[in-house]
């Protein structure tokens, strides 16, 4: 590997790790086949397994921008060969911090994918671009969502959290006072820089109530907007916590057929009750839960986990396996 005039070589190592892979769309197949009782050809489950080493190369914290050249070297069954050297484009801290995001669309496939490829110097432009729309226009529950997204994002990596804190210092009231409200979310100690502040904006940002629990799943209306805030959660960090959580409302079947009976009488309920939140959210979770496993295979791979483990409570696998069948699961809120 080469980057900024210096050569770094890693010695071939030993794979600790093995997976599986299997062919794209196969996730999609298999739930398709499972769903009307049949059997999955082996020819999908895998066609290949995949090994990882426990070596890796991250840039460095002070790197400067540029491009770094990888070249490898492998062993395989037709005997050495060298590949073909890929770039990659190297970013610092400081460049990243002041690159904008230029609309709506492009914060929206930043927080989808950052667990792919996390890139912690765009985390507070993604701040910026969201107070400023908020601003703008705003929107119920976007503020909780985006701040789970954060919160979670920060607290997997310290050194970009370190680095976010810093910037924040120059950042207008309202966006300091957020971002300090996601690093105490996060689990990161504020009080020097909170002391650092004006009596006044002391007052307020002590003022101000703690971000929402995503994995809070006592059924009030605030449960809808606890599955956004898990989802986005997974897309910080690609956790199996968030995907098991929300897959446990799949146990809310009959709550569901509660509802779903009360929305065909005439005289609908007019409150809000433990039950309606349950047979809802029972719904959304199962749509998301079909919708990410047909677009993200990770998600795919975790409701495999949890189809073939024995944690897994029965109720909850039988709704996994019938995610693509399930007519709850057609739209969210099942409607």
């Amino acid at each position: 590997m080469q980057f900024a005039g210096l050569s770094d070589v890693h010695p071939s190592a030993l794979p600790s790790d093995y997976k599986q892979i299997k062919p794209e769309g196969g996730d999609l197949v298999a739930a398709a086949l499972g769903a009307a009782g049949l059997k999955t050809p082996e020819a999908v489950k895998t066609t290949a397994s995949l090994a990882v080493s426990p070596d890796r190369w991250c840039a460095p914290v002070d790197a400067t921008d540029g491009t770094a050249t990888l070249e490898a070297e492998v062993e395989s069954p037709s005997g050495h060969q060298a590949l073909s050297s890929s770039t990659i484009q190297i970013e610092s801290f400081e460049a990243g911090s002041k690159k904008l995001f230029k609309d709506a669309e492009e914060l929206g496939v930043f927080l989808q994918r950052y667990y792919r490829q996390p890139n912690p110097a765009r985390l507070l432009p993604a701040l910026q671009r969201m107070v400023a729309e908020q601003t703008q226009h705003s929107r119920q529950g976007q503020v909780e969502i985006f701040s789970a997204f954060l919160s979670a994002a920060a607290n997997a990596d310290p050194i970009a959290a370190q680095d976010f804190r810093m910037r924040l210092a120059a950042q207008p009231p309202l966006t300091r006072a957020l971002g300090f409200l996601i690093l105490r979310s996060a689990g990161y100690d504020i009080s020097s820089v909170v002391n650092a502040l004006s009596a006044e904006e002391q007052q307020k940002f002590l003022s101000l109530p703690q971000l929402e629990d995503p994995f809070d799943l006592t059924p009030t209306q605030a449960l809808f907007q606890h599955l956004d805030m898990m989802w986005a959660v997974f897309g910080a960090t690609g956790q199996f916590r968030p995907v098991k959580t929300i897959a446990s409302a799949l146990s809310w079947r009959t709550d569901y057929e509660d509802f779903n009976k009360l929305t065909k009488t005439p005289n609908h309920p007019s409150t809000l009750t433990p039950s309606i939140v349950r047979g809802v959210s029972y719904t959304a979770a199962g749509w998301s839960l079909w919708s990410f496993q047909r677009n993200d295979p990770l998600v795919a791979d975790y409701i495999d986990y949890m189809l073939a483990s024995s944690d897994t409570p029965q109720s909850v696998k039988t709704e996994l396996a019938g995610l693509s069948s399930n007519p709850a699961f057609k739209r969210a809120g099942g409607r």
